[in-house]
């Protein structure tokens, strides 16, 4: 079940979840230590914590970003796109 309100305004205008529905949600599960609850809000929680980290360290250290990160936004296209097919993405 969702919890709170929906807050996305992609979501609340077109009534379809945007590609990062869910993010919110699978963040709080995944601190409350709960995983699998986390990767069923939003499959790419774990990429979007580990860039988080990277992207902190890589600025604390002056260094800039390698040049595959180029594909991330690629990678999160495909989500959504299997996201749909499998009528997978969160409720509204």
């Amino acid at each position: 079940t969702a919890a709170g309100p929906t807050l996305c305004p992609f979501a609340l205008v077109t009534g379809v979840a945007c590609p990062l529905c869910g993010m919110t949600r699978a963040l709080l599960h995944l601190a409350q230590g709960d995983l699998a609850g986390a990767v069923a809000y939003h499959p790419l929680v774990l990429v979007v914590v580990a860039v988080a980290v990277v992207a902190v360290v890589l600025r604390a250290t002056g260094r800039s970003w390698p040049a595959f990160a180029r594909g991330l936004p690629a990678v999160i296209a495909v989500a959504v796109v299997v996201r749909l097919a499998a009528s997978s993405l969160p409720p509204v």
